[in-house]
């Protein structure tokens, strides 16, 4: 889980004067940055890509059958039967 305390706040006065700074922030470095008003967090900036990527995982994990496989896959791995990845490429041809 993303960790909200871990990223930069700034208030909204701030995020008013520093906008394009804080943008650039965003876009270039990569940060999350939490707006918040009167001390309360109320929103997060981040890049396009990472929204993408969140709304991506968030439509797959919404799908029960790819639910289902992933817990599945996760409990085989738990049980020690998992194929270690240097066997799928070697196999895949890839190694």
């Amino acid at each position: 889980m993303i960790d909200l305390l871990q990223n930069p706040f700034f208030g909204v006065h701030e995020l008013r004067k520093e906008l394009t700074r804080l943008l650039e922030l965003v876009h270039k470095e990569g940060a999350d940055i939490v707006v918040t008003q009167q001390g309360k967090p109320v929103a997060v900036l981040l890049n396009v890509e990472k929204y993408l990527e969140l709304r991506e995982a968030i439509r797959d994990l919404s799908d029960p059958q790819y639910a289902r496989e992933l817990i599945a896959a996760k409990t085989e791995m738990a049980e020690g039967k998992a194929i270690p990845s240097e066997e799928v490429y070697r196999e895949a041809g890839l190694s």
